[in-house]
C-alpha cells in the first residue's frame, strides 16, 4: 500500500494521488502511523487502521474507523484526533457514539411512549413551539446551558405570553422528556434542569374549574347555538344529553353507533384514566344522530365533521373560546359535562348511575367485582336527565310542562 505524508497539499497533487478510476486505493500517513487516507472515484475519506490481537484466535486482526471525509476534516484535524482513536482500538474499547439531541429524545419519547393521541399533540403543540431553541442541544450540554436562571426566565415568558396553564403543561411535558434521557443515558445527563421550578416553588396555582349551566342558563344556552353552524350545535347539545368528555364527543365515528338498538360507544386508545364504555341513547340524542346521519356524505367516518379549511382534523373541535363567544356565558365544553351530572344530582338519582353514564370508573369493591349493569339497565336514568335538560332549554327555568309521550 502506498505512503505518503497527508497534507493538503499533497492530496491536491494529482501526481501524488492520481484519479482512481475503480475501486479505492488507501495512502497510509508516513508521520502518524495507522492514519490513512482512502481515494475513491468521487471521495477521499481519513481513516485509522492498526492490528489488534484477537484474544479469542491468538491472531492478529486489522481494524479499521472511519474519521471523516477529506473537506470536512483538514489533514492536520486528521493527525490531530488519529492517536487517540488508534488507542482506543488497541485497547478493544468500543466506539462512543456522540450524545444525541434534545430533539432526537423527544421524538424517540413519542415512539416509546404509549401515550394517547390527545396527548401526542399536547407534546406536539407545546415541544416544537416553546423550546425551539432548545431542541438541537445535545445531552451533555444541557446542563450547562439549561441554568436556573435561563430555565425560570424561559417559565415566566411562557406564563406572561401564553397563560399559567401553559407554563406547567409545557414544562411537565419538557420535564417527563428529560427523565427519559436520564434513563436511556445516564453517562451525558445526571439531572434534570427543570426541576428547579419546583425547588424555586415556580409551579403556577390552577385552580379547578367548576362552570356548570345553571337552571336559568339552560335556555339562554340553547338559543345561543343557534349561531353556531348545525354540525356545532348538534355536537355540543349531544355532549350535554350524555353528560361525556368534548373529545368523546367531537370524535365519534358512525362505526360506534348503533340507531338500530339505541346504543353508543365511546373508545379510548389507553385504559389508563380513561375507559371505553358503552351507553344507550335518549330520545333526544338519538333525535340528533338521525339528523347527523341523514346529512352525512358518503364515506364519511365521523358523526360531527370538520368544520372550514383550517381544521387540520377529520372532525369539528370544541373550543372554550368558541363557546364563550357564541353563548355569551362563562362555559367551557367540559362545563356541559358538569351540567349534565349536576341535573342528576338535582334529581336525585343513584350517583352510581350518573358514574356509569358519564364513564367514571368505579373503583369500590362492589363497583369493581360485583355490580354488572347494562346499558339498558341506565336507560331509564339517561332519559330523565335528558328530559329534564330538555326541559329547561325550551321552556326554561319555573316552568310545570307535562310532556305526552308520542
Amino acid at each position: 500500500m502506498p505512503k505518503l505524508l497527508l497534507t493538503k497539499r499533497n492530496i491536491d497533487s494529482k501526481k501524488h494521488i492520481p484519479p482512481v478510476e475503480k475501486g479505492q486505493v488507501d495512502y497510509f500517513d508516513t508521520e502518524v502511523k495507522g492514519l490513512m487516507l482512502r481515494v475513491g472515484k468521487e471521495s477521499k475519506t481519513f481513516y485509522v487502521q492498526v492490528d489488534v490481537l484477537d484474544l479469542t484466535t491468538g491472531k492478529y486482526k486489522s481494524v479499521r474507523e472511519k474519521i471523516g471525509r477529506y473537506g470536512e476534516w483538514t489533514p492536520e484535524e486528521a493527525r490531530a484526533t488519529a492517536p487517540q482513536l488508534i488507542r482506543r482500538l488497541r485497547d478493544g474499547k468500543p466506539k462512543e457514539d456522540p450524545p444525541p439531541t434534545l430533539k432526537a429524545i423527544y421524538e424517540r419519547y413519542l415512539v416509546d411512549k404509549r401515550l394517547s393521541k390527545g396527548t401526542v399533540t399536547l407534546y406536539k403543540g407545546y415541544i416544537p413551539r416553546l423550546f425551539e431553541s432548545w431542541l438541537d442541544l445535545p445531552l451533555n450540554l444541557l446542563e450547562k446551558a439549561l441554568t436556573p436562571e435561563v430555565v425560570i426566565d424561559r417559565f415566566q415568558h411562557i406564563r406572561e405570553n401564553n397563560g399559567p396553564g401553559a407554563a406547567n403543561n409545557s414544562f411537565k411535558c419538557l420535564q417527563a422528556i428529560i427523565n427519559y434521557a436520564e434513563i436511556l443515558y445516564p453517562q451525558f445527563i445526571t439531572r434534570n434542569p427543570t426541576k428547579v421550578l419546583s425547588r424555586a416553588e415556580m409551579w403556577a396555582k390552577i385552580e379547578g374549574r367548576d362552570d356548570c349551566l345553571e337552571p336559568k342558563q339552560f335556555k339562554i344556552f340553547s338559543d345561543a347555538l343557534l349561531k353556531c353552524t348545525p354540525a356545532h350545535r348538534d355536537c355540543y347539545t349531544f355532549a350535554l344529553y350524555h353528560g361525556i368528555r368534548p373529545a368523546e364527543a367531537y370524535s365519534l365515528k358512525w362505526e360506534d353507533v348503533d340507531l338500530e338498538n339505541d346504543f353508543v360507544t365511546f373508545r379510548h386508545e389507553t385504559e389508563r384514566s380513561k375507559r371505553t364504555y358503552t351507553v344507550p341513547l335518549s330520545r333526544q340524542s338519538k333525535a340528533i344522530l338521525s339528523r347527523r346521519k341523514a346529512a352525512a356524505t358518503e364515506g364519511q367516518v365521523h358523526v360531527f365533521p370538520k368544520q372550514g379549511p383550517r381544521n387540520k382534523h377529520e372532525h369539528l373541535i370544541l373550543r372554550a373560546d368558541h363557546l364563550k363567544g357564541k353563548t355569551g356565558l362563562s362555559l367551557t365544553p367540559h362545563g356541559l359535562r358538569r351540567s349534565f351530572i349536576t341535573t342528576g344530582e338535582r334529581l336525585r338519582l343513584r350517583r352510581e348511575d350518573i358514574n356509569w353514564l358519564t364513564g367514571h370508573t368505579d373503583n369500590t369493591v362492589t363497583g369493581k367485582h360485583y355490580a354488572k349493569l347494562t346499558p339498558d339497565d341506565l336507560r331509564p336514568v339517561l332519559q330523565a336527565i335528558c328530559n329534564e335538560i330538555e326541559r329547561l332549554m325550551v321552556d326554561g327555568i319555573g316552568a310545570k310542562v307535562i310532556r305526552f309521550s308520542k
